[in-house]
């Protein structure tokens, strides 16, 4: 009974550091396991004629507008670190940027905080003011799918709960965090406590960083910019549907993508990996693809942006560590 016990209390711990030490690799298994599975139920000999059939050359399309995606996302975190007075180089906030990038694949791209980590260690950034940025960069990527899967939503009469209950909860946090006298009041009496006491200091620097993010201003600019990148990138199901020669409506593409980013997102999942295939493909299915076609997109669609997107962001990891090893 004794070593049943002891068994069950190191598991989760020995599950955490199997996470910590091989994470990157046991997403990219998970990956190949979802593509996999998503062949085999699109049959396998029906998804390869498709695939043979598919204008490649539209993944060099698919990658551009990812990548100018990119460029819209590194608008609003260089934006960001503006409003909060935090003077980082142009170079390294892209390179830092770039490098978060090969975070996407962990769950809820909670990754992102790697950044804060690698600001900290080339500007002497505090962590506690880069959390905010990330946690305000999330938020608004989320809620600009919302809008992206609203379109589906109204244009097609889906059910509109999901979405309805994720901008609620943003609109819930945004007033929360603006109710300053509350929130202070909050921060004291943490501050009053024994052992989490100690932090109130960064606390209260998060507080005031995220107050400041989340004012009518600063929101409005940084959804505008989110809005732009996911549609940069969703627009890419559009043409990867007319790669495999059948037809599609550009609006139809963005919501199919915004909602299967939406579900992976909050499915809490690496990438959400498995939950966001499942939702694209079941969509394109429900709208009268066939099975290897709407496997087939699927797989183009996340090759191009989720796992485009943790190479690209490997390759500027390593332009990072050398671009810091010679300075």
């Amino acid at each position: 009974m004794k070593s049943e016990t002891n068994g069950g209390s190191t598991l989760v711990p020995r599950m955490g550091s199997l996470l910590r030490k091989h994470g990157v690799e046991l997403t990219v298994l998970l990956g190949v396991a979802v593509f996999f599975g998503l062949i085999v139920a699109g049959d396998a000999e029906a998804v390869r004629r498709t695939f043979s059939a598919f204008d490649w050359t539209i993944l060099f399309v698919v990658a551009g507008l990812t990548t100018g995606g990119f460029a819209f996302r590194f608008l609003k975190w260089e934006y960001y670190l503006r409003r909060l007075g935090i003077d980082v180089p142009l170079a390294t906030s892209l390179l830092v940027f770039v490098s978060g990038l090969m975070m996407v694949i962990t769950p809820m791209k909670g990754g992102g905080v790697w950044k804060g980590w690698l600001l900290k260690d080339t500007e002497d950034v505090p962590i506690s003011r880069v959390i905010p940025v990330v946690f305000a960069e999330r938020a608004t990527d989320l809620l600009a799918l919302s809008a992206l899967a609203a379109i589906g939503i109204v244009l097609y009469n889906r059910s509109a709960v999901v979405v309805v209950g994720l901008v609620a909860a943003f609109v819930g946090i945004v007033l929360l965090v603006q109710w300053r006298a509350f929130c202070l009041t909050v921060l004291e009496w943490v501050g009053s406590l024994p052992v989490v006491g100690r932090y109130t200091d960064p606390l209260r620097i998060a507080y005031e960083d995220s107050y400041a993010l989340f004012q009518l201003r600063p929101l409005t600019i940084s959804y505008v910019l989110s809005l732009f990148a996911w549609t940069t990138e969703g627009i890419s199901l559009w043409f990867v549907l007319r790669g495999f020669d059948v037809p599609a409506e550009p609006l139809f593409a963005l919501s199919v993508f915004g909602i299967g980013s939406v579900v992976g997102g909050v499915s809490m999942l690496p990438g959400g990996l498995g939950a966001a295939e499942a939702s694209i493909a079941g969509l394109l299915l429900a709208f009268g693809y066939s099975a290897a076609v709407a496997t087939s997109a699927t797989i183009v669609v996340r090759v191009g942006t989720l796992w485009y997107g943790a190479v690209f962001g490997a390759v500027g990891f390593g332009v990072f560590k050398l671009w810091r090893a010679r300075s």
